[in-house]
């Protein structure tokens, strides 16, 4: 298939171009996002001419994962990505150091899973590493609800599934896999801020 362009108030989310290779290196250098992230490390362009030139077209091609490329209105600079794998079901998302604490991601994420919604992708799933912050609270704004802690679904740099908070989100009109009474409270024992 081919990419899906999304709008929001203030963003654009589209595909990644080659443009954004050197944006992408960049922004991956952060230890942060290393931390948080499953992404290759050391970080090189290599991988960022990779995942954008091959990968993410591919993907798109087959069907099989959708990954966007988050932008303000108008403009071409790369600020993240948001990106859903439709075998697992999963939806993940970064932005680039810059750009945190502006609000991009809530906007961002909810117009995926919207558009998720209406492609009848009805139960989207979310996880992140014990202790991401900003990523649980961007989820939670979402309208995700809370399930747990347990291991990762898929594996990490290093082949192993560490333990995730997780969460789902059906559409409005979708049987949940789980009772909405089951949902747990959010964890607020936070101890670090990634996203």
């Amino acid at each position: 298939m081919q990419p899906v362009v999304l709008t929001t108030e203030r963003l654009t989310l589209d595909a990644l171009i080659d443009a954004d290779v050197d944006v992408m290196t960049s922004y991956c250098q952060d230890s942060v996002l290393k931390d948080a992230v499953p992404i290759p490390w050391p970080y090189e362009r290599a991988h960022a001419d990779g995942f954008i030139n091959e990968l993410a077209r591919q993907w798109w091609a087959e069907g099989s994962e959708f990954t966007w490329a988050i932008r303000r209105r108008g403009e071409p600079l790369l600020l993240g990505v948001v990106g859903f794998n439709v075998k697992s079901a999963a939806i993940g998302y970064w932005l680039g150091a810059p750009h945190r604490g502006s609000g991009f991601m809530p906007e961002a994420v909810a117009a995926a899973v919207n558009w998720l919604h209406s492609a009848e992708h009805t139960d989207i799933r979310w996880e992140a590493i014990v202790g991401n912050v900003a990523s649980a609270r961007v989820a939670e704004k979402v309208g995700f609800e809370y399930t747990g802690t347990a291991p990762s679904l898929g594996q990490f740099r290093d082949e192993t599934h560490p333990l995730c908070w997780h969460a789902h989100r059906a559409a409005d009109n979708a049987e949940t896999a789980e009772p909405t009474d089951a949902a747990l409270p959010w964890p607020r024992a936070f101890e670090t801020d990634v996203h």
